[in-house]
């Protein structure tokens, strides 16, 4: 009985561990550039359909607070069934990029 419980706990771990370490690399992947970021945020959101629909494109305007702005066509939110075409990004301490705002307006 107890070795049948070690086995259980050990596969358990073995498990866990593959997770965590599968997502971490999935996560550091997603952020790994905006685009990805912001595909990464939208798919959340709304699916994965939603997210190969858009296209997007570094804005002009940086702003210290919020980051670099990048404008996405194509992107309606489901909640509000607005359209959302500004996102901020910045690098976070990692080096991996982090959607920091989104909205309808600069």
């Amino acid at each position: 009985m107890a070795k049948k419980l070690l086995l259980f706990l050990l596969i358990t771990l073995l498990s866990v561990t593959l997770v965590v370490v599968f997502g971490i690399k999935l996560f550091r992947t997603y952020h790994s550039t905006p685009e990805k970021a912001i595909k990464f945020y939208i798919s959340i959101r709304n699916g994965p359909w939603a997210a190969n629909r858009v296209t997007i494109t570094e804005g002009s305007y940086y702003d210290k607070k919020y980051g670099q702005q990048y404008v996405v066509e194509g992107y309606k939110d489901r909640q509000t069934g607005m359209e959302v075409r500004f996102f901020y990004l910045k690098k976070n301490e990692n080096g991996l990029w982090e959607v920091t705002s989104a909205g309808t307006g600069p």
